[in-house]
């Protein structure tokens, strides 16, 4: 018996991505008229028979939206699915959240479940949506779906969040006219998730525009923070650049470094200086408040769910938006200088 054509040999075959040509198949979106006939070609020339599932999934409606976010246990995306359920159900919408725990296995399973459950459309966080097998399954699938916090692998896929690089270039100006000159960060591991890649890529930027290289970078888990405190002990208790100011690349990191730097006998913001990056209300608690990049979660959360809407409703291309984030003054980053402060900015 032959297997079945799908989706993914046309686009295998054609050298196109796999949205791509569910765009066509699907007659979803703009696509130019020269790769339309290129599939087309393709789709006579294998045989290939759309899924009545998928259609059927595309037409009727559960009223039920997938939620896919890494993380349960993180205000930030604790505060994005209160947004987007909040959003959902006034539209009439049940959300069916699940985590993936920063695992692309289970980011793939998820993307199963919601599947077999026909859900209407998917809003999800991924670890890196260039290489996402989740949305390749989604794309495959004919289901719309909208990016939370994620850059998007083609500028034509929804999504909405906020400019990581950009705000953390900002991150870098403020501690460099602070007067600090050894700076080092700490961020999740780079091949979970792309958010601390390209907030490292912007605080790069910011210090290599004032001629300053970054001392220290420490990576480490983003679900625990595993090795955290070996990293450093390493750094404080041996020769070498001991950074006088750490950017990180989110609160719960933050915060976690605050408890290990006081271990170590230095403390925040008298010894060193600390920036976070999320805004969360913990770090807005504690005594002195951490100075932190806040990001509007419950709107990413609600925005998202509208971008989604206009796709499966109005058939729009709608590509998402970016919003705004603020740099936020709290106690932990303090002069090493006499040099001024300039007023924080909102972008």
């Amino acid at each position: 018996m032959s297997r079945t054509v799908t989706i993914r040999d046309i686009a295998q075959h054609c050298g196109l991505s796999i949205a791509t040509v569910s765009r066509v198949v699907n007659n979803k979106g703009a696509v130019r008229a020269e790769t339309v006939a290129r599939v087309e070609a393709a789709v006579s020339a294998l045989g290939y028979r759309p899924s009545m599932a998928a259609r059927a999934l595309k037409t009727a409606s559960s009223m039920t939206l997938g939620v896919i976010i890494p993380s349960l246990t993180n205000p930030v995306f604790a505060e994005t699915a209160a947004g987007l359920q909040q959003r959902s159900r006034t539209l009439g919408y049940t959300p069916l959240i699940l985590s993936s725990d920063y695992d692309d296995a289970l980011e793939l399973s998820a993307v199963e479940t919601l599947l077999a459950y026909q859900v209407d459309g998917v809003l999800l966080t991924v670890n890196d949506a260039a290489r996402s097998a989740a949305l390749q399954r989604l794309d495959e699938a004919g289901v719309p779906y909208c990016l939370m916090h994620n850059v998007p692998r083609e500028q034509i896929t929804a999504h909405v969040g906020v400019d990581n690089f950009c705000a953390a270039a900002e991150v870098a100006e403020r501690i460099l006219a602070a007067g600090h000159r050894c700076i080092g960060m700490i961020s999740g591991e780079f091949v979970r998730t792309d958010r601390a890649r390209d907030r490292h890529a912007g605080f790069l930027s910011g210090l290599h525009q004032a001629g300053v290289q970054l001392a220290q970078l420490v990576q480490v888990d983003p679900v625990n923070a595993t090795g955290l405190a070996q990293a450093l002990a390493a750094i404080y208790n041996q020769p070498g650049a001991q950074p006088t100011a750490w950017f990180c690349s989110n609160d719960l990191l933050a915060l976690a470094t605050i408890a290990q730097l006081e271990q170590l006998g230095r403390r925040v913001p008298d010894d060193v200086s600390l920036v976070g990056f999320d805004g969360i209300q913990a770090g807005a608690l504690r005594m002195p408040a951490l100075t932190s990049v806040r990001t509007p979660n419950l709107e990413i959360g609600s925005t998202a769910v509208d971008t989604l809407m206009a796709q499966r409703h109005l058939s729009a291309l709608d590509t998402g938006c970016q919003l705004s984030y603020q740099l936020v003054a709290g106690g932990t980053l303090t002069l090493l200088t006499d040099s001024p402060v300039q007023p924080l900015s909102e972008r």
